[in-house]
């Protein structure tokens, strides 16, 4: 979405002058990423899309409410909007994707996902921000009006409906310098609600989408990261017992969220893998 917005004016628009150099960052699909350098300092310069200020104002908050908590996130320098688009002034967070981690030191992936689920499990001691509360059920309606019958067995059982819930936590939304976590990125997905949700959609995209097909997620090394996350999660937290009506409502979101941006082929093994779980949970 680059190709039709200025950073140079977005800078100017959030107040900041004199940035001595301006990069596109790739990796964002829904919102433009430059990594911006201004007097011996880095920040990231996020603008959304056309009309998402409610998006913007969302994520922004989240953002200040984990920092407070204690959270690597990027600090918000600056929020304004540019020809209708909001854009954010972040701090540039030090490290680089696990996934990069994972490629230039495969043999390290049980530890990397110990710190990776530790950090997750983190995130689930948090309440949500009140922004977030204000709708406790977001997370389900997030499948649609075609999942009828999935959203009312996910509102017959018991479940958090205030915990922070990050929604798109995987190996290239984290930052680690090799030995630590460093910067939880892209709070866009952000809800309030049960933290098993959280799991499982970062489940389904390391073992169905493949965090955007990267190859060094297919393999064994996927399979022992997974097992390391689940053993960091449950040592930091709560056992995560059966996700089964959880894996089926990822697979659903993720078929639904992907829809646009997926090859059919890519599609229908999301919904093989969906049907599979909805049939275990006996939610058809």
């Amino acid at each position: 979405m680059n190709d039709d917005l200025d950073p140079h004016a977005a800078l100017q628009a959030l107040g900041l002058t004199g940035a001595t150099a301006v990069t596109p960052v790739s990796g964002g699909s829904d919102t433009a990423i430059w990594q911006v350098k201004r007097a011996g300092e880095i920040y990231a310069l996020r603008v959304f899309r056309d009309g998402e200020h409610d998006v913007c104002e969302r994520e922004q908050m989240v953002m200040q409410a984990t920092m407070l908590a204690g959270l690597p996130v990027p600090q918000v320098h600056a929020a304004g909007t540019w020809r209708n688009h909001p854009a954010l002034l972040l701090s540039w967070l030090p490290g680089w994707p696990v996934t990069d981690e994972l490629r230039m030191r495969p043999w390290r992936a049980w530890q990397l996902g110990a710190l990776f689920g530790r950090m997750h499990a983190a995130i689930h001691t948090l309440q949500a921000p009140g922004i977030l509360q204000n709708h406790p059920d977001a997370w389900i309606d997030w499948l649609g009006p075609d999942e009828q019958s999935l959203q009312e067995c996910l509102r017959s059982i018991d479940h958090r409906v205030d915990v922070l819930l990050h929604l798109d936590y995987h190996p290239l939304n984290v930052l680690t310098d090799g030995k630590s976590i460093t910067g939880i990125l892209d709070w866009r997905n952000a809800r309030a609600g049960d933290p098993r949700a959280d799991a499982a959609r970062t489940i389904s995209i390391l073992r169905v989408d493949r965090v955007g097909r990267s190859p060094v997620l297919e393999s064994a090394v996927r399979r022992v990261f997974e097992q390391g996350w689940r053993n960091g999660y449950e040592r930091k937290g709560t056992p995560l017992g059966d996700l089964s009506l959880f894996y089926a409502w990822a697979g659903a979101v993720m078929e639904r969220d992907l829809a646009p941006k997926r090859e059919p082929e890519d599609l229908a093994r999301i919904h093989h893998w969906a049907m599979k779980w909805k049939e275990r949970a006996q939610c058809i």
